[in-house]
């Protein structure tokens, strides 16, 4: 497509990324935030990239409130209006990211207290949810979760052999 047909956001937009012909992904090369999304300011805004990019391309007249903006790629720094669109918090984080092993349960939750051997050992347990919670230093109803298989339902990883 040729840059005629482009207005002035989408030029300015466009500087800011690198087109990948494998994957067909736009790649954000301007600022990023820490959680490695990308940023873009416009109509007196900084937004996240991914969410501008429907904007200035004309996927959505507004952004709908309380719904997030999903990758079909994947990738994080994508901001081809192609491979995004709009979803539910709980289409969003649901099964593509259990699906890719990006989810943040169990011990990929970065500020748990547990692994899966204290997990084991709640199961295995006789002590009560409260003496449990204690020694473990979390919640009773975390406890209970746990013995009814609520959380930590996945099943244990294999052990390496090296």
């Amino acid at each position: 497509m040729s840059e005629d047909k482009f207005d002035n956001d989408q030029l300015r937009f466009l500087k800011y990324v690198r087109k990948d012909e494998s994957s067909g992904c736009w790649r954000w090369t301007g600022s990023k935030a820490c959680t490695g999304y990308c940023n873009f300011y416009y109509k007196g805004s900084v937004y996240l990239a991914h969410r501008a990019s429907l904007l200035i391309f004309g996927r959505v007249k507004e952004l709908t409130p309380g719904l997030n903006v999903s990758h079909s790629c994947r990738n994080r720094d994508c901001v081809s209006p192609d491979h995004l669109s709009e979803k539910t918090k709980s289409e969003n984080n649901g099964a593509d990211k259990k699906r890719d092993g990006k989810d943040n349960s169990g011990t990929r939750c970065h500020f748990s207290k547990l692994d899966w051997d204290k997990v084991s050992e709640i199961r295995s347990s006789n002590l009560t949810p409260k003496e449990l919670a204690q020694t473990y230093n979390v919640s009773v109803s975390c406890i209970s979760s746990i013995r009814n298989k609520k959380t930590w339902k996945e099943l244990q990883p294999l052990p390496s052999f090296s």
